[in-house]
This record gives structure tokens, sequence and C-alpha cells, in this order.
């Protein structure tokens, strides 16, 4: 079995013996501004979409990370939407998507 630690601090998880991770976003739900955190095995490019709920893409963000943790801060006025949103980290060699909510 693959074993991770993670601890949490001010900064963020930092997480060992992990591969591919995405968080859930912090805080959920959020009124202006949330942060989608990830853990990378490797430097790599990384791309970020937001969905809402009809399945429409309403944000696309892409970057160059390094290995560990990482994370992309979102506000109100990218994702100007209200309800339920879901956001899909896409790698090279992985995927994930997790669901998040944005209120009034």
């Amino acid at each position: 079995l693959d074993v991770a630690f993670r601890f949490q601090s001010k900064d963020g998880p930092t997480v060992t013996g992990v591969g591919f991770e995405l968080y859930q976003n912090m805080p959920n739900p959020f009124m202006n501004s949330t942060v989608i955190g990830f853990h990378l095995p490797e430097d790599t490019q990384a791309t970020l979409s937001i969905y809402d709920e009809g399945g429409h893409l309403i944000h696309l963000q892409r970057g160059k990370f390094s290995k560990g943790y990482n994370s992309f801060p979102i506000d109100r006025s990218m994702v100007n939407v209200n309800g339920v949103l879901y956001y899909t980290l896409q790698t090279d060699n992985d995927s994930a998507t997790r669901k998040m909510i944005q209120i009034k």
C-alpha cells in the first residue's frame, strides 16, 4: 500500500509519499475568493478548468508548476456564477475533478 503523510501549515498542506492530488478548495463554500491546492509528483504544466452546473466552461487557467504543493487563487470576478461549480486539474499524466460552491 502507498502511505502518505499530510501535515497542515499556514502555507498549505505538506504531503509526503503521494503522487498527483487535487485538494478541496478552501474555503468552501466561498464568497469573494478561494484557493484550489494540488500536489504534483514532478515539475509539469497544469491546466485548471472551472465549469458551471450545466457543464459550460467559465474559467481556464494554465501554468508551469514545480514538484510538490501548488495552488490557484480564484477570485469572484473570475467565476462570477453563484451555486455549484466543478473544477478539473489536468496534467499530461493525471486528471481529477472536485465540486465547490460560490455563494452571494
